[in-house]
């Protein structure tokens, strides 16, 4: 199928669709900018720019990201592992949890990449609790490290790699022969936003990254409810729309229902 990403200047249809669909307002002393990402209740997320002091920005979700999580019965104050499975998401992001908000400090010269990486974190969380059925919340990259650490695979987790024009938060790097290199996006919860973040990544990394392979693993599972006896793994359906643009800039894709396929060994294996 063919890319629904222009090939003649990607770069440049991303930027549009950003510009189009990104709107801002006061409020107060502060800025909100309103962006074309969902939460889970397919309202579209909001960032809060507060002045703080010697001139930087205090970025943040206005604690809709806990609200949401609550809705969906998640109590993270009451879980020491749901706390730690927040840390690991917001890791390499810049982004802290606190006082019941994700927020992070930008400068006027690093507002967008901060902008980015806070949009990439509350992503993150958001699906995380997205990819699992309720009275069960499986934290993905977990399990993706887990399945590593039983290949051996030596890798470094939740690293920041350089873009063109901004940095780019990567879930897991493999070391290749010849200094070449395996950068992983996990998708846990796979739709046309987050498809188009992840191109966005790799669109950034082509360039300052030519040798680096680029690998989604998506989780097109379910997981099994723990209060059905009956219950068992069944498929997530992912849209064609979510493969395509996935494809337009990823070497490689792979679905973890295939994790114990032939295919899914290159994934540590040298190129």
């Amino acid at each position: 199928m063919e890319s629904v990403i222009n090939p003649v200047n990607p770069a440049a249809q991303y930027a549009e669709w950003l510009r189009e669909r990104i709107t801002a307002f006061d409020r107060g002393a502060a800025q909100v900018v309103s962006t074309p990402f969902l939460d889970p209740f397919h309202d579209g997320i909001q960032v809060h720019l507060d002045p703080a002091a010697n001139g930087e920005v205090l970025l943040h979700d206005g604690g809709h990201t806990l609200e949401v999580l609550s809705d969906l019965g998640v109590r993270i104050e009451e879980s020491e592992r749901r706390q730690t499975i927040i840390q690991r998401a917001t890791a390499g992001c810049g982004v802290r949890f606190r006082n019941g908000q994700l927020e992070t400090t930008a400068t006027a010269s690093n507002l967008p990449q901060r902008l980015h990486f806070l949009l990439t974190a509350v992503l993150r969380l958001n699906d995380l609790w997205m990819s699992a059925v309720p009275h069960r919340f499986t934290d993905f990259f977990e399990m993706v490290a887990e399945f590593l650490d039983q290949h051996q695979v030596a890798y470094n987790a939740n690293i920041s790699i350089p873009g063109r024009t901004i940095d780019h938060p990567i879930d897991f790097a493999i070391p290749l022969p010849k200094r070449r290199e395996r950068l992983i996006k996990l998708v846990s919860a796979p739709t046309p936003q987050t498809a188009k973040l992840i191109s966005f990544t790799w669109m950034e990394l082509q360039e300052s990254r030519p040798e680096a392979e680029r690998v989604v693993v998506m989780n097109d599972l379910r997981v099994p409810d723990p209060l059905d006896d009956e219950s068992d793994e069944d498929f997530r359906n992912v849209s064609e729309q979510t493969i395509s643009i996935l494809r337009g800039y990823s070497t490689r894709i792979y679905r973890w229902s295939e994790r114990k396929s032939n295919d899914f060994q290159s994934l540590w294996l040298p190129a």
